[in-house]
């Protein structure tokens, strides 16, 4: 039942990917599976909230009706539209690996690399099975609002609007996003229990969709060696283990938001299909967790800037500003209910009293630095961006999101009591960090090629 619990979503993202896609080349199978879970997830909850918010009774009858529904009509739709729906299998890695042209170094480079690649994400999910639910905060802020939505089939939304989503049963913060537990009701109802096992095992689903996007990414940009030794090195975080094998909220954001960026990179390359897609993944960011709202605000500023000094007429502006801002609607219910009911954002316990921590700052580098959670990723891009000289423009168009969002929390610790305190406890930053992880990564390689691309131009100019 759990493989069909994770099908199910999958299969749902992967029909509407075929139909955005559908006249594009590009993505190759793979990649298309692994972006489809994250959507077709993110999609699904969000319809589970609608359902929620009318009264229906979230029964497996009812949350899988809607969605068969619609597997159905995209089935239709694809059809008619002679899709293809299986882009051919490209085995550009295997094949690198079995060429007789391939050195027998390289052949034992890149064959340990997978294994280890391989070997890690597996020991993700073992662990994921071997163990519940331990975080106290996983478990305070999203699984126990969970649960209570199972068993009671529903929202609890009959209680004053202080009170509601659980808000009385341990910390459940109202103003949260609903992704997170409704995937864990989702499971359950597949599982017909609420296990505390089985209830978190699409949480390494998204680091495995992570894994193989951020790998053929990278491919695509840089040799297929060096995107296994980065993937290599990205897999071994600590703190993104933890996250895959628990039901955090951080791991999921940061697969939206680098799925966000990915589609912004293609989008800027003239794949324009890729616009609507910056839109759904944002979406999904904002219902997963609320600080995705500033990273999704300067990204859509950022393609707005973009489309202005790159289309030539203002009807091609108007089409792509549409195409980039329309699907964001998927998420106005979440917003409409917060509003209509005052509820803010973020945690309601914290109040915002303005104040001056300057010491925070070399504690942050410090935990930037540290090899201990992110290995070497953000030592080595300041060097790489050093390294490159002027930046390209598509790079500019892709940090700027990352630098108001990493500065968006350094100002929150800065001058503020609450996230100061919260700073001081040890975990909390790190965890703002692994957001915007994977992005880090995407840039790195975006500034490994272009100094790739600067040394072998002066070498040719010698």
């Amino acid at each position: 039942m759990i493989a069909i619990a994770l099908l199910l979503p999958t299969l749902f993202g992967f029909l509407v990917l075929s139909l955005l896609l559908k006249g594009e080349q590009s993505m190759g199978l793979l990649e298309r599976i692994s972006w489809a879970f994250p959507l077709g997830s993110g999609l699904m909850t969000i319809q589970m909230f609608i359902l929620g918010l009318l009264r229906v009774p979230l029964t497996l009858g009812y949350t899988v009706l809607p969605l068969a529904i619609e597997i159905i009509l995209l089935s239709f739709w694809v059809a008619k539209e002679k899709i293809l729906l299986f882009p051919p299998l490209r085995f550009e890695l295997m094949g690198e690996v079995a060429s007789p042209q391939t050195s027998f170094i390289r052949k034992s480079a890149l064959v340990l690399l997978i294994i280890w690649a391989g070997a890690k994400l597996l020991s993700v999910f073992v662990e994921t099975w071997l163990t519940p639910i331990f975080a106290w905060d996983a478990w305070a802020n999203w699984s126990t609002g969970a649960k209570l939505f199972y068993f009671t089939k529903s929202l609890l939304l009959d209680a004053p609007p202080q009170d509601f989503f659980t808000r009385g049963a341990v910390l459940r913060i109202t103003s949260y996003p609903l992704h997170n537990p409704l995937m864990q009701v989702w499971m359950s109802l597949w599982t017909g229990s609420f296990d505390e096992v089985l209830v978190k095992f699409w949480s390494p689903v998204y680091l495995l969709s992570l894994a193989v996007s951020l790998y053929v990414a990278a491919s695509r940009e840089i040799s297929r060696l060096a995107a296994l030794g980065l993937l290599v090195m990205f897999l071994s975080s600590p703190l993104l283990s933890l996250h895959a094998t628990e039901v955090y909220s951080d791991l999921p954001l940061g697969v939206c938001l680098l799925m966000a960026s990915v589609s912004f990179l293609n989008a800027m390359r003239g794949k324009h299909a890729f616009w609507i897609l910056l839109a759904l993944f944002s979406a999904e960011a904002i219902f997963t967790k609320d600080e995705a709202l500033f990273f999704v605000a300067p990204l859509i500023l950022s393609a707005l800037v973009f489309v202005w000094h790159v289309a030539d007429t203002a009807g091609q502006r108007g089409k792509r500003v549409v195409s980039f801002i329309a699907p964001l609607v998927i998420v106005a219910p979440w917003y409409l209910f917060k509003l209509s009911h005052g509820l803010g954002l973020g945690a309601d316990t914290i109040h915002l009293k303005f104040t001056f921590h300057p010491e925070i700052i070399q504690s942050a580098v410090m935990q930037v630095l540290s090899l201990a959670n992110f290995n070497l990723f953000f030592v080595y891009l300041p060097i790489l961006i050093i390294a490159c000289g002027k930046p390209a423009r598509e790079f500019l168009y892709l940090s700027a999101p990352v630098a108001c969002y990493a500065l968006f929390f350094l100002m929150l610790y800065l001058f503020t009591t609450d996230y100061y305190d919260h700073f001081n406890r040890g975990t909390v930053f790190s965890r703002n960090l692994l957001t915007y992880y994977p992005i880090i990564f995407l840039l790195t390689v975006l500034s490994m090629k272009r100094l790739y691309l600067r040394g072998a131009a002066a070498v040719q100019e010698t």
